[in-house]
């Protein structure tokens, strides 16, 4: 574990230096930050497609678009006191290949692979806590914690059709919406199978629809079905108290997503979009964001809604073996106030999520939108909660791309007893993450780099049991990521 440590120390000095070596620029402007992870494991935006057109099938291959990416990812748990401490480090790798326009038509495909170098046992329970790793496990296979070797799946696979401004895709592919996304963090992320309408041919304003079939979730190896991708993470416990056993006992046809973005102006956006889990239940999200001159800096507001209701019996008429209670609604609120002046900004943060229910949306398919979300911890799962945040960055102007993040705060559960609203037996508490990242440049162009160190605190009671805080609370995590797109 030590040794890991000063790995991770080194690989910070070794950034830092290189980082001191760019030439001076002002830094691009940006919104106040939401927390989330800078470096990614997917491959950035590709270059507009109406750029590169084909005229015969085999000019579309022959101006088609490479990309491959290295991503290393190694992270450290350290508990309190005599509880079990954990570490990993994975290395992974994909390529992507996308052909050039041909009367409109685009073919895709894409892998990635990855294996554990280092890490200590992931899969046996503690002999006194019956703790396993909670975060390690995930830069693998959770279904497998044991396995060690080369492993990957196939990702993208797609036929699309541009046509303007719009796209429809037909295969598996990448998505990205508030609720419905890639997640942040691991090796390689969420994918999804079906139909995917963006239609884009009216001003300031994108429609989107689809249909999806199955789900390659992330840190899993295999493509699931919609039903038989939810509780490949763990599934917490019923309303009534028993251990939650949804897992390939759900019967669902697949997701409907339906959106709408509009732009007002220059300065004034709405979305709302809503989730159809055939058999499971129905989500409702939408937000308001705004920003304004405000001196000599700028001024930027947001809010969000969410409701959601269980769809038929759940999944299954078994309570126990149902994802989601009949009759079950939740409804969630979240505010946002920033502020930018040059190089810095700085946001509160504030969601309320009502005890009429818990707000459940599986982890698998993506993490929450909410202003208040940090990294490495999630509101789903969760009824009665308030949560407020503060959250500030520096882009260094002397060193582009540079930037220095840091978010701070308290989320008020309701008691680790109180199944009703409480999936996760998850105490009240603190999160402090500090972030360093960085694009390098000159003869490492290409290579990105971030150190993110979270911890997190308990500010509700525990009752003396190991269950409510290893891997939860009065705990370090450590990561150091870096990726290589090429």
């Amino acid at each position: 574990m030590l040794r890991s440590l000063r790995l991770v120390a080194a690989g910070l000095g070794l950034l830092l230096p290189l980082a001191a070596r760019a030439q001076q620029a002002q830094p691009a402007p940006t919104l106040p930050t939401t927390g989330r992870d800078r470096t990614k494991p997917y491959a950035p935006p590709q270059p507009a497609a109406d750029t590169v057109r084909a005229r015969t099938l085999a000019e579309a291959f022959g101006k088609g678009h490479w990309h491959g990416r290295v991503r290393n990812y190694f992270m450290a748990t350290l508990n309190q006191g005599s509880h079990p401490d954990y570490y990993a480090n994975g290395l992974g790798a994909g390529v992507r290949f996308e052909t050039a326009p041909l009367h409109g038509l685009q073919l895709g495909a894409g892998g990635f692979f990855w294996t554990n170098l280092a890490s200590n046992d992931l899969a046996t329970p503690d002999a006194r806590t019956q703790a396993v790793s909670r975060y390690e496990v995930g830069l693998f296979d959770v279904t497998n914690p044991t396995r060690r070797r080369l492993t990957g799946r196939a990702e993208e696979l797609f036929l699309r059709y541009r046509w303007r401004q719009s796209t429809l895709t037909l295969g598996r592919q990448l998505l990205t919406t508030p609720l419905l996304n890639p997640q942040d963090g691991r090796l390689s992320p969420n994918y999804a199978q079906g139909l995917w309408l963006e239609f884009r041919e009216l001003p300031a304003t994108t429609l989107t629809a689809g249909w999806l079939t199955h789900l390659a979730v992330r840190s899993t190896t295999d493509w699931s079905s919609v039903a038989g991708s939810v509780g490949l993470y763990p599934m917490g416990v019923t309303e009534a108290g028993q251990r939650a056993a949804y897992a390939g006992q759900l019967r669902s046809r697949g997701i409907g997503v339906a959106g709408v973005t509009h732009q007002w102006g220059a300065r004034t956006t709405v979305q709302a979009w809503n989730y159809y889990a055939d058999n499971l239940f129905n989500a409702s999200f939408a937000e308001l964001t705004a920003t304004r001159p405000a001196g000599a800096g700028q001024l930027s507001g947001g809010t969000q809604y969410h409701y959601q209701r269980t769809v038929g019996r759940g999944g299954n008429p078994d309570p126990r073996l149902a994802y989601s209670a009949p009759g079950r609604q939740a409804h969630a609120l979240s505010a946002r106030l920033g502020y930018q002046r040059g190089a810095w900004s700085v946001s509160g943060n504030y969601t309320r999520i009502t005890r009429t229910g818990r707000f459940l949306f599986p982890r698998e398919w993506g993490r929450e939108p909410f202003y208040t979300f940090l990294p490495r911890e999630r509101e789903e799962g969760f009824g009665g909660l308030d949560a407020a945040a503060l959250l500030a960055s520096y882009s260094f102007a002397r060193v582009p791309g540079l930037k220095v993040e840091a978010g701070y705060g308290h989320y008020y559960l309701p008691d680790v007893r109180n199944t009703r609203l409480n999936k996760y037996g998850m105490p009240s508490y603190s999160q402090l993450n500090t972030s360093l990242s960085y694009p390098f440049r000159g003869w490492a162009r290409g290579l990105r780099g971030q150190v993110l160190y979270v911890h997190k605190g308990r500010l509700g009671d525990t009752y003396g049991e190991a269950r409510y805080v290893v891997n939860k609370v009065n705990m370090h995590l450590l990561n150091l990521i870096l990726n290589y797109d090429f």
